[in-house]
């Protein structure tokens, strides 16, 4: 299986995100991270990880520059 990657153009994470603006992003965000946090303080790593992941993907996507 041949998989090549490339970095998403700033239009393209725009509308895989949505056109989410950078404000929802960040409320988006933090709702992942409280996520993390409550997992990871119920011995959860993986779950909590999870979560981390999301809320960088949601901000990498919801706010480019």
């Amino acid at each position: 299986m041949d998989n090549d990657l490339r970095e998403l153009t700033d239009t393209e994470a725009a509308t895989i995100a949505g056109g989410t603006d950078c404000k929802t992003a960040i409320a988006m965000a933090q709702v992942y991270v409280i996520t993390g946090d409550a997992l990871r303080a119920l011995g959860d790593k993986e779950g909590a990880a999870s979560m981390y992941g999301r809320a960088y993907g949601v901000l990498d996507g919801g706010c480019p520059n």
